[in-house]
């Protein structure tokens, strides 16, 4: 190879390292630039972020509540006081009998429970029936109720009774299967005396007026004729009247007799007590009595005095003498009594 064939053989070689120093170069230029440029980048990214995080609140805000306008609260009711609860009545002391009241001043809640129930099992509110000896019978007792007023009856001054009157009308003048003359408690509990097919046989005189009659009250009153038989016989069917009328539901008021045939008045003492066991009312008779001439008794009988013109007339003098007189208006006021403390109506008199 000639001299200058090797000097232009050196020379490509040395332009072509030269070129391939400077395309290295040049490639090492544009790694830095572009490292530079990425590490900028990064550096520009990294301070926006963070910007970005120093923007964002480190808590969430709670949202303020708008404030809810509170209502006056209204004053409450005044506290009721509880109802007290019925005291237990006292009950009387039957030796005291004499110092009873005439009329019944309180019923208890399970005989106007029994009334109740009674007259939703077909007894009638307007019917009572009369249980008794000859001082129960008609007409003398009760009858002049049903004869009207003026004709055979005078109110006077106890005008509030005609609405017992009125409610009760024509059991004044109904003749009893169960008022006798001479009857004791023993005749009306166990003997039936009637010929006749209106009872039954074996019915004693009290259920046969129970049965057809139907009534939700009953006066209930001996021993007048029970002295003769013994205070033990009395009692004894005295309180089977009383259990056999609570059985049907009809309510029975006891009461006192205006004699003392037996001198003690453990009768009417006996009455008295078998009312308290029964917690039945009691209609104290003997008190109007005794304030008349010989208890209102005809002398030496058991049967009260009569005036011949009324046996009812409440607006004279016959209050003050006649025992009739004085025995159906302490009635009819009893009956009045037991039939507004039955039903809760507004009571009257004494």
């Amino acid at each position: 190879m000639t001299v200058d064939h090797k000097g232009k053989y050196m020379k490509k070689w040395i332009w072509i390292i030269i070129a391939a120093v400077l395309l290295l170069g040049a490639g090492a230029c544009l790694f830095l630039l572009n490292q530079k440029s990425r590490n900028e980048m990064h550096q520009r990214m990294t301070e926006i972020a963070a910007e970005t995080l120093a923007a964002i609140p480190t808590e969430t805000p709670v949202p303020t509540e708008t404030p809810v306008p509170t209502e006056t609260p209204l004053p409450l009711p005044p506290t009721e006081e509880p109802t007290p609860e019925p005291t237990a009545v006292t009950l009387r002391d039957p030796q005291d009998w004499q110092n009873w009241p005439e009329l019944p001043d309180y019923i208890y809640p399970e005989i106007k429970a029994t009334y109740f129930e009674g007259i939703a099992e077909g007894n009638n509110p307007k019917r009572f029936s009369k249980i008794g000896d000859s001082n129960t019978m008609m007409p003398s007792f009760f009858g002049c109720f049903d004869s009207g007023i003026d004709t055979g009856y005078v109110l006077g001054p106890y005008a509030y009774l005609q609405e017992a009157i009125d409610n009760f009308q024509w059991s004044f003048s109904r003749n009893s299967r169960a008022a006798r003359n001479g009857a004791t408690a023993f005749d009306m509990d166990v003997y039936h005396w009637y010929e006749d097919d209106i009872c039954w046989p074996y019915e004693s005189a009290l259920s046969c007026e129970y049965r057809l009659f139907t009534p939700s009250i009953a006066f209930i009153g001996f021993g007048t004729n029970d002295a003769l038989l013994g205070i033990e016989s009395y009692e004894e069917h005295l309180r089977s009247l009383v259990e056999k009328t609570l059985s049907r539901k009809i309510i029975p008021i006891l009461y006192s007799k205006a004699d003392n045939l037996e001198g003690d008045g453990s009768f009417n003492a006996a009455a008295a007590q078998i009312a308290n066991e029964y917690h039945v009312p009691f209609w104290n008779l003997w008190k109007p009595m005794n304030a008349l001439p010989n208890n209102g008794l005809r002398e030496g009988d058991v049967h009260p005095t009569a005036n011949n013109i009324s046996l009812c007339n409440f607006a004279n003098e016959d209050l003050t003498q006649y025992g009739w007189t004085v025995r159906n208006l302490s009635a009819l006021k009893a009956l009045d009594r037991v039939w507004r403390l039955l039903n809760d109506l507004t009571l009257y008199g004494e």
